[in-house]
């Protein structure tokens, strides 16, 4: 019976992440629009399409319609104008900020003074001015400046941190913290753009599933991390079986915290059913198709032996969109159990 009517509910679940996707397309091209013309009328070949690619189909889109609605879910309040235009400038800032690390960048002093004062300061190229653009945008709707300015900086020292994956030899668990740490600074980095307080319980559930989510990133980055010689747990595991068991073991945990916030339970719920549909359901049909790999390749995971095709997953198949709802079912029937032990 539960699970009948999980199935009767994901269609408007559905709807509403494609309502918010739509909503947020609208934004970018109002609000971020006629700034990201000016950067191509100035571009100087530091930016390049997959630059504005992730600002305006990646980062800036998912970070307000997928987190940024899960944060309001949360909370039963929906997202005021100011916060969704801070939300949308830490979105579209993450994928240049993060090339200030995998391409020339400013020096670390240099950035020091973009992330404090950059209504200072202009920038040398292109990119950097477009970042200082959206940066200082995103600072100006903020609800509290310093409040974020702390988690930018814990993002950047997870960076300079996650900069040892590019050298071989790092063992699992240093992968592992590595890629935790980041992805929970990340998540609760967005999560400042939101104006109701946060308890620390709530900060508690952030981190863990901000974690899952970076694990959950690199395992569709698996061909670009692989072709880059970057360590992640993907690159490096022999057995895709032993990813799902941490997956599923992080996704147990991030939801047994969820439900001991002091958040009404089906707000929880609410917030919990748009990141697994939006986020989650989607990296088990990833990992169904890497195992898949492995299996012809003698029972070994070896990325660095699969063609692009091979390690890509194509989400906009109607195949593998059918298989993430069942998956994103299967979710939440299997955690059910944690709301029902806890309540």
């Amino acid at each position: 019976m539960l699970k009948a009517r999980r199935i009767l509910n994901t269609p408007k679940l559905l709807y509403a992440v494609i309502n918010n996707i739509s909503r947020q397309k609208k934004f970018i091209k109002e609000h971020i629009g006629p700034v990201i013309e000016n950067a191509k009328r100035a571009n100087d070949d530091s930016l390049d399409k997959a630059d504005l690619k992730k600002i305006t189909n990646y980062y800036g889109l998912a970070v307000p319609a997928i987190l940024g609605e899960a944060f309001c879910a949360l909370r039963g309040q929906k997202m005021t104008h100011k916060e969704r235009l801070a939300s949308t400038c830490q979105g579209a800032t993450t994928g240049l900020f993060d090339d200030f690390f995998d391409k020339q960048g400013p020096r670390s002093e240099t950035l020091k003074d973009f992330i404090e004062k950059p209504d200072q300061l202009k920038g040398s190229n292109a990119n950097q001015q477009l970042f200082l653009d959206l940066y200082t945008t995103g600072l100006q709707n903020l609800p509290d400046p310093q409040l974020t300015l702390g988690w930018v900086y814990r993002v950047y020292k997870a960076q300079v941190e996650s900069k040892k994956q590019a050298v071989p030899g790092l063992g699992y668990n240093e992968i592992k913290s590595i890629t935790l740490n980041k992805g929970g600074v990340s998540l609760l980095l967005y999560r400042t753009a939101f104006d109701n307080p946060m308890e620390k319980s709530e900060e508690d559930m952030l981190y863990k599933l901000g974690g899952l989510m970076q694990l959950s990133n690199d395992i569709f980055d698996v061909h670009e991390d692989c072709r880059d010689g970057i360590s992640t747990l993907i690159t490096t595991t022999k057995k895709i079986s032993d990813i799902r068991r941490l997956f599923m073991e992080l996704l147990k945990e991030g939801y047994e915290a969820a439900y001991q916030t002091n958040y009404p339970p089906d707000q929880v719920k609410k917030f919990l059913d748009i990141i697994s549909i939006s986020i989650f359901s989607r990296c088990l049909v990833c990992l169904d198709q890497l195992e898949k790999n492995e299996k012809r390749w003698n029972g070994i995971f070896s990325p660095h032996l699969y063609s692009r095709k091979e390690l890509i997953c194509d989400m906009d198949t109607a195949v593998n969109k059918w298989r993430s709802v069942k998956y994103h079912i299967g979710i939440e029937t299997r955690m059910a159990g944690i709301r029902a032990g806890i309540y």
